[in-house]
Formats: C-alpha cells, structure tokens, sequence
C-alpha cells in the first residue's frame, strides 16, 4: 500500500471510530434509568427526543440520550411516552373542607375521615408533587405532613388578617390554636377587639409569626367584601409595611386581592404575587365588561412584572351548587372516596347543597346568584385575556378549595383550573412553564423544582399523551416519581 492509500485508511479507521464512540451506550449502574422518553422541559427550547434520564437518592443525577440501565439499576421503559416536571399548585388550602360541611362532618366522621385521608394523595394523582398552601393552622399541617404519602409541602403560615374581617370574621381567644394572624389596622380602629393589644399584632409581629412557622411565604387580604359588603381590610400603608418586613426576613409577600382597588392596593405596596384574578369594580354586577380601570390595572401589573394567579376555577366551582355534574365526572373518584360522592348524590347532600345555594341567593344583590355567577365568570376571562396581551407573568395556582360545596375537590380542581386556562386561549407551552419552573423561580425554589435537570429533585410525570399538543395530556398519567420513588397513578384513586 503506497503512503497516499495508507493515510486514507488510516483516516477512515479514526473517523469510524470517532462516530463510533459518540454513539456509544454508557451503561448506568445503580440508581432508576427512565430509557427513551421524550422529555418536555420549561428550560429547554424543544423536547429533548429519546432521552434517558437517571435518578438516584430522590435526584436527577443525568440526563442524555445514550444511557442504559445496567442489571444492577433499575429501568423504566419510557418509550412513547412523555415525561415532565412535577406540577406546582401555589395556591392550596389543604385543611379546608372541599366536600362536607360542618353539619355532615358532625354526623358523618368516617367521611370526614375517609376524606381527609385522600386529599394529600388526590393532589399527587393529578400530578401535583408540590403545593403551597397560603393560609394554614399548625394543626392542619401536622395532620398534612404526618400522612404516609403527600405532596412536597410549603406554606405562607397564617395568612395576615384584620380582626372582623374577611376570613377572621369571628375571632377566637388568643390561646385558640385557630386565633387568626392578626394586624392592626389603624384605618379600621372601631372594628378593632377591645381586648387585644395594638401593640401586640404589629406587621413586624405578624410577618414573624409566619416566618417562625417555616413559611417561605405571608399572604395578606386585601378584601373589603366582594364590592357587595363593606368589611375592615388591610389598606395600603400596612400592607407596604408588611412587604418592608417580608423583604427583610426574605419571604415573597403574596397579596389575596380581585377588585380594581385590592390590585392597586397590592401594586401600591409591590407585592411580589397578587393571588387572584379581576373580577370586581364599582358599576352594574351583571356587566361583564371591564371598564379601562380595570385594563389600566392590569397594564400596571405588566410594567411592574407582578405575577399573578388568575384562580379562574375560585368562581367557577361554585357552578357545582346549580348543576352537580362535577359528580358524574369519572375524574371525580381520583378526588373523593366512593362514600363521600354517595354522600352528596343522597337525599341528605342534596338537602344540604341546596341549603348552601339558598344561603348565597340571600346573599347576592340584583339581578341574583346565577346572573350574578355567571357574569362574575365572564369578567375573570375578559381580564385574564388582557391580562394575556399585556403579558403579565403568570404562574398557577388554584385555591383548592375556595368556596364552600363540593365544586373545588382537591386535585382536580387544579386539573379543571388548567383546563380553564387553555380554554380561554394560553398556549399549553405557557401553562406548562406557569405550573412548574415559573412557580418554582416565583417562589423561590427553583434550585430544587420546576425543570428536569441534573442536581435538582427527582419529582416527575410520565404522561401517554404530549402536553404541548392538547391540555388533556394531563389526564394521561401513568406514573407519579415523588422524590424519585415511582408511584403508579391508579394506586392513588380514593377508597373508603
């Protein structure tokens, strides 16, 4: 062989052995290799196509693409499915009731306890390994976090309150485990409690009293009654106090607002989360559209890059009181146990809804409850798509449960709120990111959760179906990985 055909050789050997070795399996010895999935990430541009990803000790240690499980790891089969992070609800009230009222409680323990039992399992069977609950008792979270399998929980502590106001309306002695996180307000000063001190429930004393809880997060409610009541509420110079303290002891201040005013109200003092969507100005209530205060509102939200939870599913669930289809829904049985759905389609749930809705038609000024319901439904989509052209930041949340009735059960109602977005027109690649890595860096828990990436927790959704092709991908999961443990979906449907 002369010397040109030698270096020809030669250099067809190095090339073959080059490309050889760039598609070279790497054999992955311990640990979980989920093998030839494809994998749908917020960080990444586009899916990443027959990916392996590797999890040991609850972390995503790698990802690549030519990874294989030796006998000694443990191999998950992907192929044709898809894979992405755990979801995030950032607005949960786990220890609320999302089914029975106090009386059915009272009667019915065994559903009360059958119900309690589901609900930390409900939100991971709809694909929610984390959630945020912004108002909790400690109580309620010993009972979350003692269940054998919940949820990744985090919370705002006790949400902060005006006494006799919104959700603090009858406040019990200070030695209650339920006494309210309070502050005084010096605008509301009559509605004040003659015996409590002033002095004692400061904004510095209440962001603290959330702080020591373990809170990553205080919520504050701007709520002066729906603009249908007049209740004490927390007006702006207390709440920029708030975020002053909040900012010091580096928790993100999350404000409970839904009025033209409450919204300001929270931009005024830079709330860094408004907790709620728009639904409530001065005028007629049975006017859906909303008028330029609204959309100037929302155009500031923007400027100011608040993010928000537009909780879309808070108000329609209420729908649940004059049409119970929700029962019917088969997803329903992920959520509540079988005695529990028995409860409310008997004579003595439908008695008790009915009651309820009787309670609300009393409440509601002209033209009445359902024009009213239905009107305050098509308000939160007219300024949720403003709130889409403006591009104000959205993350997801959906303040299970909101109201009262069975139409917010736990898990689900998140899944109904993803829902609500993708029929009021936000891209799915949108929601994805809203629901994961945008909730994580808004909460700041991004260097643990939102993304599928090396280092960070191996909490994860094997999918049948692609969620960037049709929102009812998320009714498709298979498999729940909670700190890298997989947890097939169908085990976690309720049971009495």
């Amino acid at each position: 062989m002369n010397n040109r055909l030698f270096v020809r050789a030669l250099t067809a050997l190095i090339v073959l052995n080059v490309g050889y070795a760039a598609h070279a399996q790497r054999v992955v010895d311990q640990g979980i290799v989920i093998e030839n999935v494809t994998l749908i990430s917020p960080e990444r541009a586009t899916p990443l196509l027959h990916a392996d990803v590797v999890i040991h000790d609850g972390r995503i240690v790698e990802v690549g693409t030519n990874l294989v499980a030796s006998p000694h790891a443990r191999r998950i089969d992907g192929s044709g499915r898809f894979l992405i992070p755990g979801l995030i609800d950032s607005h949960v009230h786990v220890g609320h009731s999302a089914a029975l009222d106090d009386d059915a409680i009272d009667a019915h323990p065994e559903l009360w306890a059958a119900y309690r039992a589901q609900v930390p399992r409900a939100y991971l069977a709809f694909g929610f390994t984390s959630v945020v609950d912004l108002d909790i008792t400690p109580t309620d979270q010993a009972w979350f976090e003692g269940t054998r399998l919940h949820p990744h929980f985090y919370s705002c502590g006790g949400g902060i309150k005006v006494a006799t106001g919104y959700m603090a309306f009858n406040v019990p002695p200070p030695s209650s485990p339920n006494f309210p996180n309070l502050v005084y307000e010096p605008k509301e000063a009559d509605h004040w409690p003659k015996s409590l001190k002033p002095s004692d429930y400061t904004p510095e004393r209440a962001v603290s009293r959330a702080a020591d809880a373990g809170a990553i997060c205080v919520k504050a409610f701007v709520e002066s009654g729906f603009g249908m009541f007049n209740w004490p509420y927390l007006h702006t110079e207390t709440l920029q106090k708030i975020q002053a303290v909040a900012k010091e002891r580096k928790l993100v201040l999350i404000v409970h607002a839904n009025s033209v005013d409450s919204w300001q109200s929270a931009l005024d003092a830079h709330a860094d989360i408004i907790a709620h969507g728009l639904w409530v100005w001065p005028g007629d209530f049975g006017n859906s559209a909303p008028p330029p205060a609204a959309s100037n509102v929302i155009a500031a939200a923007s400027r100011l890059k608040t993010r928000v939870q537009p909780t879309m599913q808070t108000v329609a669930g209420e729908r649940a009181m004059v049409d119970p289809a929700l029962l019917d829904d088969p997803r329903l049985t992920m959520a509540l146990p079988p005695g529990v759905i028995s409860y409310l389609r008997s004579a003595e749930g439908v008695k008790a809804r009915n009651a309820l809705l009787d309670n609300y038609r009393k409440a509601s000024p002209p033209p009445g409850f359902e024009p009213l319901l239905k009107a305050t439904i098509e308000r939160i989509r007219a300024t949720f798509k403003i709130m889409l052209q403006e591009h104000v930041p959205l993350i997801f949340g959906s303040d299970t449960p909101a109201a009262e009735g069975f139409g917010n059960p736990p898990g689900l109602n998140g899944r109904l709120e993803l829902q609500n977005w993708a029929d009021t027109g936000v891209p799915l690649p949108l929601i994805l990111r809203a629901a994961t890595l945008d909730n994580a860096i808004a909460l700041g828990l991004s260097h643990e959760l939102g993304s599928i990436e090396a280092g960070k927790r191996a909490d994860l959704l094997l999918l049948k179906e692609n969620p960037l092709t049709n929102v009812s991908a998320y009714d498709s999961i298979e498999t729940v990985f909670l700190n890298g443990e997989p947890i097939a979906r169908e085990g976690l449907r309720a049971h009495d």
